[in-house]
């Protein structure tokens, strides 16, 4: 892919100028595919990666964090009030806080819904998840 793709490119900030230009429902396909991958490797919390050894207790899946990454994102984008097009994406993915949901739920969610419904907050939401499947893909290279 090339690094417009990959990283969401200059407006990978949410509801910027080229909001409008991006669509939330190819940017979900984009990320679920990156999420799969990213959620099928492990993180090393020890001093360093230690791929083609068996998984010791330093190591963990990024599907671990998967309650954690959706509390932080429903957090950011709408919280325990938030508006009724939140509400939905939280039912779709089966999002109990703290407690289950799915992020492939999520992006399916995104990815099926009408184009023109929360264009930005749609956009700035998986903006985030972007940056969050990011920084678990930066530890598994170190």
């Amino acid at each position: 892919m090339n690094e417009r793709t990959e990283t969401g490119g200059a407006s990978d900030s949410g509801a910027t100028a080229g909001a409008s230009d991006r669509n939330p429902a190819i940017e979900a396909t984009r990320l679920l595919g990156k999420w799969t991958r990213a959620a099928r490797g492990h993180v090393s919390l020890g001093a360093r990666c230690s791929c083609g050894f068996a998984p010791s207790a330093g190591n963990v899946q990024l599907q671990d964090f998967e309650i954690q990454i959706l509390d932080y994102l429903f957090a950011r984008h709408g919280g325990s009030a938030a508006d009724p097009r939140v509400a939905a994406l939280r039912e779709r993915a089966g999002y109990r806080a703290g407690e289950a949901g799915s992020i492939t739920e999520l992006l399916r969610a995104i990815a099926t819904e009408t184009p023109g419904d929360a264009v930005e907050l749609k956009l700035a939401l998986l903006s985030d998840l972007n940056r969050s499947i990011d920084s678990f893909e930066e530890l598994h290279r170190r």
